[in-house]
């Protein structure tokens, strides 16, 4: 059996090391060299008796700018956030908002009715509806012939 030196400040510093990657990996995918930032939509999901829906909050992103796919069982929603051209970069000192493509995806449960999946788009909210199939789950006698 090995003996080691108990030393309680390697498992903070091993947290400290996970926080720092994660970090940085943030910082990474969000620099682009000067250019248009990632937009990463914040979404709402809920179940109701009827179907699912998806909320998904767009502001100031037209309806024609988002594209809503099924392929398979994965829906995606996807777009762009634009920059308005008429503004000048001057004018600004500090630019909060995020801008740029955005996607985001969600594996649909096994029993939905895909061919009935439809969006509405109010406020700058996109919600997609999604219909669960109706399962006959009433009895039945079956006559043995």
């Amino acid at each position: 059996m090995l003996v080691r030196r108990y030393e309680p400040f390697n498992d903070i510093r091993r947290s400290f090391d996970l926080v720092n990657q994660i970090i940085n990996s943030v910082e990474k995918r969000t620099e682009n060299a000067g250019e248009l930032v990632d937009f990463i939509p914040k979404v709402n999901t809920r179940e109701g008796e009827n179907a699912y829906h998806i909320e998904v909050e767009l502001p100031g992103i037209k309806k024609e700018d988002v594209d809503v796919k099924v392929d398979g069982n994965i829906l995606t929603i996807s777009g762009e956030r634009k920059l308005k051209n008429e503004v000048k970069e001057e004018d600004y000192h500090k630019i909060e908002s995020r801008y740029g493509k955005f996607s985001r995806s969600f594996t649909l449960p096994e029993k939905v009715d895909v061919e009935h999946i439809h969006a509405e788009a109010d406020n700058g909210i996109v919600e997609i509806i999604i219909p669960k199939l109706t399962i006959d789950t009433s009895s039945k006698k079956i006559e043995i012939k």
